[in-house]
């Protein structure tokens, strides 16, 4: 309603529309089925990266076929790849009529180009018109912030960055400052949260993220800002302090001690004296329920540190942090789910190195996104999923191809893409083949199946084997229940004694059938040993990288 009377929302004359959620209540049969347990659908996928010309049809053709058949996708990370980032805020005021800039734009430089790049990605009309009618959950991975960005949760990781270039003009392919990278973490994800974050459930572990500016001195570990109340923060929703690009100072800092209103203590102490921009980030994880499915959406970059390419498994070495690793567990270990899918932006049981590998990489030696990059804690993450004697399948991304892992009976690591971006090489996964055994540092998995395998040499990992690229979309079926209506004719749901999950691969451009793969229950009560921690050993190289 606008002024009291029903407003126009069509959409070039069309009338929008989205499916809600079904209710347990609908299904629910106290002898056949007593959870109430449906069955839903819903499409995943990663990669919207819009260079190619044309742009594969991908979101046209999963809308057209899947309108009102799935009830919400997840974009599993990579939404934007850099373009359109050199829009100043200066220039974003100028061209909206802004006569006074918003604090944010003073103090996150930067943020007006991230939302530029949204921007230029929603003129896509496929992309537009399919979150006007799908719901959307959404992870967050390296191209929201900055391309290959790790150490935002590397306390002490910094850079004298006075007189550099900022973000050398926010190049995606930019190698030669990390610290960069890592402290543009919040003006870019204050513009995710503008634009695409907000749709996640908020489950009470999330506040807007702080920025501010002060001046700071050598040698102090106290940060003080008279403009800010930081009895406001609350730990169990604050991440870390960046001191922002273009300073002495420039890094990552652990906030030790809240002092009073205006002080915070902080590790390691200042270097240099200086006014200085910063900013405190937030919790992004979140976790939802759908009929018998626990779904957990991880943040597998904010809270990243380096890794040791020398020493894969130290476990001083994290992915997501203390935190968010404690909330996961915990949540795990408390689950009734039949099914856990944990979404994770990057992969767990193949490397994305871009060839390091075998020496050709495109990111450097040291790259590798994935979770093979910190095997300790993989381990244990790995050995509380077998233990829950149920599927925990990790819904993966990053990487631009899509493959199924058997990592342990009922374990799955499904990778899924790219629904429009360019394809990788084979090389750019560890050398793990298109199907078979492979060496994931500290065990073998089972590739069932991956897409995109092309050759070594095919020219870099923007080249297309068949000139416009190979994009995939994936359907995740949960198969609960069947029905047989009564004598009457209405439905009777009755619940499967061990339900499945099913996955469908398909082609982006044709939405041919590619591959298929089913889950059941009962997979997961297989008996299988964990792997010790204490046999976690890697030697590092091409055997760390997962070399044949």
């Amino acid at each position: 309603m606008v002024d009291g009377r029903h407003a126009d929302t069509r959409v070039g004359g069309k009338v929008n529309s989205f499916l809600t959620l079904p209710s347990s209540e609908a299904f629910r049969d106290p002898a056949l089925n007593p959870k109430g347990a449906f069955n839903f659908a819903f499409e995943i996928g990663t990669g919207n990266n819009q260079s190619q010309n044309p742009v594969p049809g991908t979101y046209g053709r999963i809308l057209s076929e899947l309108k009102d058949k799935i009830l919400f996708q997840i974009q599993n990370g990579d939404w934007i790849y850099e373009v359109g980032r050199d829009k100043t805020e200066a220039q974003w005021a100028a061209e909206n009529g802004v006569a006074k800039q918003p604090k944010v734009t003073q103090l996150a430089r930067g943020v007006a180009g991230v939302w530029q790049n949204y921007k230029e990605y929603l003129k896509n009309d496929n992309l537009a018109n399919f979150y006007r009618e799908v719901p959307l959950f959404v992870t967050l991975d390296d191209h929201e912030i900055l391309n290959d960005v790790t150490g935002s949760g590397e306390i002490g990781y910094r850079l004298d960055a006075r007189g550099k270039p900022f973000q050398e003009n926010i190049r995606a392919d930019s190698v030669s400052n990390e610290v960069e990278r890592a402290v543009f973490r919040d003006p870019a994800l204050h513009a995710w949260r503008d634009y695409v974050g907000w749709s996640n459930p908020d489950i009470g572990n999330q506040r807007d993220p702080h920025f501010g500016q002060t001046d700071i001195k050598a040698g102090s570990n106290i940060l003080t800002d008279r403009s800010a109340d930081f009895t406001k923060l609350d730990p169990a929703k604050t991440n870390n302090l960046h001191v922002l690009w273009g300073f002495g100072n420039t890094g990552v800092y652990r906030i030790a001690k809240v002092l009073d209103r205006h002080r915070v203590q902080i590790e390691p102490s200042f270097t240099v004296s200086e006014k200085v921009r910063y900013s405190i980030g937030t919790n992004l994880y979140s976790k939802f329920r759908v009929s018998n499915a626990d779904f957990y959406l991880l943040d597998a970059r904010s809270e990243r540190s380096l890794h040791d390419k020398n020493n894969l498994s130290d476990p001083k070495t994290t992915m997501i942090g203390a935190d968010q690793k404690k909330w996961l567990f915990d949540n795990l270990k408390g689950s009734d789910a039949d099914f856990i899918f944990i979404v994770s932006s990057v992969n767990l049981a193949v490397p994305h190195d871009n060839g390091a590998w075998y020496g050709q990489g495109s990111g450097g030696a040291s790259k590798d996104d994935g979770w093979t990059a910190h095997l300790h804690e993989r381990a244990e993450l790995l050995n509380l999923a077998q233990s829950l004697g149920k599927p925990v399948i990790f819904l993966t991304g990053d990487l631009h191809k899509s493959f199924v892992a058997r990592v342990a009976p009922g374990v799955y690591d499904v990778a899924s893409g790219p629904h429009t971006s360019n394809n990788h090489r084979i090389g750019d996964a560890g050398g793990s083949p298109p199907s078979g055994w492979y060496n994931s540092g500290d065990r073998k998995v089972n590739v069932l199946w991956a897409s995109n395998q092309y050759r070594n040499d095919s020219g870099g990992s923007s080249s297309q084997a068949n000139g416009k690229g190979w994009p995939v979309y994936t359907i995740v079926r949960v198969n609960n229940a069947f029905n047989i209506p009564d004598k009457a004719g209405r439905d009777r749901w009755i619940a499967y004694p061990e339900p499945q999950v099913i996955f469908e691969f398909r082609d982006g451009h044709s939405g041919d059938l590619l591959f298929a793969h089913s889950i059941s229950t009962s997979e997961a009560k297989t008996t299988s040993e964990p792997v010790p921690l204490e046999r976690v050993k890697v030697l590092g190289g091409i055997a760390a990288a997962g070399g044949q």
